[in-house]
């Protein structure tokens, strides 16, 4: 699948998750030197984090709709921090309103990547459980 292709996807994908129209350019282009790049050759999709002009992260896949999973989550996850900061609540673990936010965007979606979506938080939790405080 060449950019022009996963791009469409993508704008297709965020707008039924976000419920507005979205434009998606697929990483195609850096803008100034941070920012995600996505770069497709004969071995997949990379997906490459650049901060300060360097290559910081990269996520590699074979797969397309693996890639395009990924940039989902990425963006779900985005609007679940920004979620909870707007709605900030004293007391249970702040992950627990990221994860709920996550999980109802993706119910928009495929279940097999909602499936996906459970499976990573699982993981996430299995090695750092909810840590609710009590609210002063």
């Amino acid at each position: 699948m060449d950019h022009e292709t996963l791009a469409a996807q993508l704008s297709t994908l965020l707008s039924q998750m976000h419920g507005r129209a979205i434009v998606h350019d697929a990483f195609r282009e850096l803008e100034g030197d941070e920012g995600p790049l996505l770069r497709i050759d004969a071995e997949g999709y990379h997906l490459i984090w650049i901060e300060r002009g360097q290559e910081s992260s990269r996520q590699s896949t074979a797969d397309a709709e693996g890639m395009i999973y990924r940039i989902l989550a990425d963006s779900a996850f985005s609007a679940g921090i920004a979620f909870e900061l707007a709605h900030r609540v004293e007391g249970p673990d702040f992950r627990r309103m990221v994860h709920a936010k996550q999980r109802e965007l993706f119910a928009r979606l495929a279940p097999e990547w909602c499936v996906r979506l459970e499976a990573e938080i699982a993981e996430v939790l299995a090695e750092n459980p909810y840590l609710d405080t009590a609210p002063s």
